[in-house]
């Protein structure tokens, strides 16, 4: 089996097998069009939609989509990133500031300039894979302290403000398998400029009112300094989702990533732990807890990372 042959293995294995297990499950019924849906049932994000109260009522509720209306727009993002690593730089380091904005161009394309690597709602994680870095001896995923890092040079931050990127979701479907097409423009360094593409679909099945399997894969492709190791990699996360009630969302993650070249010694597959809460129509916030490399190339337990989400729909 050849390189490309494994990595359409692993991406069906992700997607596939999460689908065949609530297959018989309750369907929930999906509106077209509608704002787009934000993690544990909520709705809001560019990527993220937020249902009024009620609409995760355990009946069969309407969903909305995974883009936003025309002309509504959400602040959001993987808000705050603090890294849990061992000496050194230590707990608490780095620490950043990843917020997104999102704005819906019309009610299938919704666009916005992302410091987290696109998350939405439906798809949070503390940390995005552009690549990776050794910090205490360990091979975990990078960026370190993506946005605005905040704890310096010596609290695992390469620089203040050093990566954005500008996303777009298209939507293809709004059903119980609700599909978008997610590409990028990221800049994973402005200093070196590491510039690159990505291509990928944000996907969020609804197997039951309560249960949701999303999934955002993804595979970059270096454009500038490619000598440097800013080359190809392959992204394939998934999340379930389990929506206790209108306001609250729990949700396990995990998935597998790495660059393209010498997959089989570098690939990471983390495991995470996700928390939304819904405060109103218009307001949600949440967390989320990664092990970045549990059971993957030389994994660890050591390397972790905190997220804390808020996101506003204006």
């Amino acid at each position: 089996m050849n390189r490309l042959s494994k990595f359409a293995f692993i991406a069906t294995a992700l997607v596939a097998a999460p689908l065949t297990a609530f297959a018989d499950d309750e369907p929930a019924t999906v509106e077209a069009g509608g704002s787009a849906t934000v993690g544990a049932g909520a709705s809001t994000d560019g990527a993220m939609p937020t249902p009024a109260a009620g609409d995760m009522a355990p009946a069969t509720p309407p969903m909305p989509g995974l883009t936003l209306a025309k002309g509504k727009a959400v602040i959001a993002g993987e808000t705050v990133n603090i890294g849990l690593f061992p000496d050194p730089p230590g707990a608490g380091k780095p620490i950043s500031l990843a917020p997104s904005v999102w704005y819906g161009v019309s009610d299938k394309l919704t666009v916005g300039v992302t410091h987290d690597g696109g998350t939405t709602g439906w798809t949070p994680r503390p940390s995005i894979n552009f690549g990776s870095t050794t910090i205490a001896g360990v091979t975990v995923p990078s960026l370190a302290g993506p946005g605005i890092c905040v704890t310096g040079t010596d609290g695992g931050c390469p620089k203040v403000y050093n990566n954005a990127s500008v996303d777009a979701l298209f939507a293809l479907s709004t059903d119980k398998l609700s599909l978008a097409v997610h590409p990028a423009l990221d800049i994973a360094s402005f200093d070196p400029l590491f510039l690159r593409i990505r291509a990928g679909v944000l996907g969020r099945y609804m197997a039951s009112s309560k249960v949701a399997i999303t999934f955002d894969p993804r595979i970059g492709i270096g454009l500038t300094k490619r000598d440097n190791g800013n080359k190809e990699n392959i992204d394939l996360p998934v999340w379930f989702w389990y929506h206790l009630n209108d306001k609250v969302g729990l949700a396990i993650n995990s998935g597998i990533s790495g660059p393209l070249s010498k997959f089989g010694d570098s690939f990471f597959i983390p495991v995470g732990f996700n928390f939304t809460y819904m405060v109103n129509d218009k307001m949600e916030v949440g967390a989320d807890f990664s092990f970045l490399n549990l059971i993957g190339k030389n994994s660890t337990a050591d390397a972790k990372m905190l997220g804390l989400r808020f996101a506003y729909h204006l």
